[in-house]
């Protein structure tokens, strides 16, 4: 059976907001700044990167848990059920 939230995604402005702010706290966290220059341990290309990969994958984890959450129903409605009602 297929994954529920498999075909849900987020909006594609959530996801950039979200990773623009795990950017900046990347870039915050790795840059070495002093008087006369700006030191950083990994590519701000990379870091871009891994900041939507993070951001995805954590709207889909959100997507899937809030799936797991609902309830979930076991009933079936067929035409004799509702041949029974009419009765």
């Amino acid at each position: 059976m297929s994954d529920p939230a498999a075909g849900a995604k987020k909006p594609v402005d959530e996801v950039r907001e979200l990773a623009s702010k795990i950017y900046v706290e990347l870039v915050a966290r790795g840059a070495d700044i002093t008087e006369s220059s700006v030191k950083m341990a990994a590519s701000p290309e990379n870091l871009a990167k891994l900041s939507f990969r993070f951001a995805e994958v954590f709207y889909g984890t959100e997507l899937e848990l809030d799936a797991a959450r609902k309830p979930k129903t076991k009933f079936t409605l067929d035409a004799s059920n509702i041949a029974e009602w009419s009765k």
